[in-house]
């Protein structure tokens, strides 16, 4: 490719305004280049647009999945007509069924990782390299910053204004934190010693209404086209070419990138870019975070996903919380051999057993102590779920209040009239959304139409949906492009909509790449994990507590500043929280989902075996309480049933999520 610079504009626009040059339309995509292997060739060969293996990887015969060509994908009519596909996909096998075994491996996996999402899901990214377009830009006020995007072959352009704020201490024009700085987007704060900024979501760089917007205009792309990027993917350009122009570039030939070289009069470290939102925004925030990329390489930093649900961090496959129950018992709701659950009247909801968190109590067992977070609230009104079956093993509140609600123990709130956001929203569902998701993605079938998981008592009539089993991934691809940087979720525990056992999941999962990348590269699975926070509160859609922003903005400051260690994280309260599995692991009716996830980490056993090695001893025991325990009516009169559980006790999950191997209680 020609080299060629960008340079800062002299003359003066006006900001927040944006200009559009529209000449002939294009209806063609242009490939990102964005998929060469970097580093050599590992295995082999390299992956590449022009390479489909199998150099890469290690072959491995007793791959299960679907194999299939990553550069000559599968219809989506393949897949609709391959059928369900309940098993969960794997992340550590190449598309070709080859393992990955070295990190230069996973490197090449993560690119077709991307280039999956991007076919299937979320559309195309546009081009945004030198060849293709021009990056120019005239910094403003403090550390404001007005780019201008020109498409060379058509000539259209596009400008756009990110303003930005720093703390009064920071504002001066020869400030010695210049280029080191940290920048949040929508997180409402400064605390982060940093600058903070509003990123532009529907209206900006896309209208998700109607798929439309500045980003297919500027390229003269057909909305329609299945490739079309996402309202989505849209924004994770768009922050490409704010990260691009905060990593600057040598335009006096020096060598070097000097300050005056770099977007925003050079404030910012490009790695340590940082966004949040919620709802809606957090699904794009998350896709920003795994697929959005400046020239040189630089990424989000670090990414809070605000109760987003499905179409961001909620697993697809994850529905046991609507609880498939067959003559009484639990059943696999998505077996592998067949359709699996397909009425709505099997579909009874799942206990919950909430224990009720003071200031005071010690952390998963430390002695560390639960207290108010740095700069916000008490963490006294919060509330967890106890370990395992919790009727056979451990206390928990019989009626904890909080925000004037009064829950009767166990709490199912999957289909409960009294919750507006309970049911199950899927991507079968959310994808009607116009512009979250690529014209391509809406071809896929649901297989299961008809059950109606995302139905609520009192508030019927919602949808008839089902899941979305045919695509040949799931949302913990994301958090698997998004490790090892910052990656913390956050939502409520009257959100069952959105999906947050299937968030927990995909947390547990995510944990798997985390400690792959401290094995790889220092052989301390630890290294990266603090990395991966969860956070769940008493609270509803939407963050309405005063503990969520200064949770964020802590966690990222510790992440920007290196102290995310285990060193620094095993006595501190505030990081340690976020490593809080709110969900028990060995929870038996949850077996059904984690028994599919027949794979792990290189060098470690499955999550499947991991879990079986759980929750098999106590199976006879769960049967048999369940036996003592009516359902789902009188749960209040009949708690604790006569019943000892004769089966073995293990420690609950603690910080460092699921280990190999389950350790037994003192």
């Amino acid at each position: 490719m020609t080299k060629r610079r960008l340079f800062r504009i002299t003359f003066g626009l006006l900001a927040g305004i944006a200009i559009f040059m529209i000449s002939a339309c294009e209806n063609t995509l242009e490939p990102t280049g964005m998929y060469n292997a970097v580093g050599g060739e590992p295995g082999g060969g390299s992956f590449s647009s022009g390479h489909s293996g199998p150099g890469w990887g290690t072959p491995d015969p007793g791959y299960t999945g679907r194999r299939f060509s990553s550069d000559t994908f599968p219809s989506v009519a393949t897949w609709n007509t391959l059928g369900h596909q309940h098993a969960y996909p794997d992340p550590f096998h190449f598309s070709n069924g080859n393992k990955v075994v070295t990190m230069a491996d996973w490197e090449n996996r993560r690119k077709e990782i991307s280039k999956i999402l991007q076919y299937y899901e979320y559309g195309t990214m546009p081009a945004y390299d030198e060849d293709t377009v021009d990056i120019t830009w005239v910094d403003s006020g403090t550390a404001n910053c007005t780019i201008t995007v020109t498409h060379k072959a058509s000539g259209r352009s596009y400008t756009f204004t990110m303003n930005t704020s720093l703390p009064a201490s920071l504002a001066t024009g020869a400030n010695e934190n210049k280029a080191s700085l940290p920048l949040y987007f929508n997180s409402g704060s400064v605390s982060l010693v940093g600058g903070t900024g509003d990123f532009p979501f529907s209206g900006g760089f896309a209208s998700e209404n109607e798929g439309e917007g500045a980003v297919p205009t500027l390229y003269g792309l057909d909305n329609r086209h299945p490739d079309a990027p996402s309202a989505n993917m849209s924004y994770a350009w768009g922050m490409s070419i704010v990260l691009t122009v905060m990593e600057g570039i040598d335009q006096n030939g020096n060598g070097t990138i000097d300050t005056g070289e770099r977007g925003f009069r050079g404030y910012y470290d490009p790695n340590k870019v940082g966004i949040t939102g919620y709802s809606r925004n957090g699904k794009a925030s998350m896709i920003i975070s795994a697929l959005a990329e400046g020239r040189q390489g630089s990424k989000v930093g670090h990414v809070a996903v605000g109760s987003a649900g499905s179409g961001g961090p909620a697993v697809e496959r994850y529905v046991s919380a609507a609880g498939y129950r067959v003559n009484g018992q639990y059943a696999d709701p998505l077996p592998i051999d067949g359709p699996g659950l397909m009425q709505y009247e099997g579909l009874v909801g799942k206990p919950w057993y909430m224990k009720k968190i003071n200031n005071g109590d010690t952390i998963l067992g430390t002695t560390l102590r639960y207290a108010p977070t740095p700069g916000g609230s008490s963490d006294a009104w919060r509330y967890t779920t106890v370990r395992g079956w919790s009727p056979y093993f451990e206390a928990y509140d019989t009626t904890p209040v909080n925000y004037n609600t009064s829950v009767t123990v166990p709490y199912i709130a999957w289909q409960s009239a009294a919750e507006s956001w309970s049911g199950l929203e899927t991507l079968s569902a959310s994808r009607v959304q116009k512009g979250w998701f690529s014209p391509r993605f809406l071809e896929f079938a649901d297989l299961h139409y008809g059950l109606d998981i995302d139905h609520v008592r009192g508030n019927e009539g919602r949808s008839k949906f089902g899941i979305i089993c045919t695509i040949p991934a799931d949302q913990y691809y994301l958090g698997a492009l998004i490790a090892p940087r910052g990656l913390l979720f956050q939502d409520g525990y009257v959100v069952p909509r959105n999906n947050i056992e299937g968030q927990f999941a995909h947390w547990v999962i995510a944990d798997e790449v985390y400690k792959m990348y401290g094995e790889f590269e220092s052989g301390d699975p630890e290294k990266y994990i603090w990395n991966n926070g969860f956070e769940l509160i008493w609270g509803t859609h939407g963050g309405n507590t005063g503990n969520e922003t200064s949770d964020r903005n802590y966690h990222a400051m510790r992440i920007y500043n290196g102290e995310a260690t285990s060193q620094f994280a095993l006595a501190n309260p505030n990081l340690m929280k976020l490593r809080t599995p709110h969900f028990p692991i060995d929870d038996p009716v949850s077996r059904f989902e984690y028994y599919k996830m027949v794979w792990g980490r290189p060098g470690h056993p499955t999550i499947a075996e991991r879990i079986h090695k759980r929750v098999d001893p106590i199976l006879a025991d769960y049967v048999a309480g369940e036996a003592n325990r009516p359902f789902p009516a009188a749960y209040a009169s009949n708690i604790h049933p006569n019943y000892i559980p004769a089966g073995p006790k293990f420690k609950a999950m603690d910080w460092r999520g699921l280990l190999d191997e389950p350790e037994p209680m003192n």
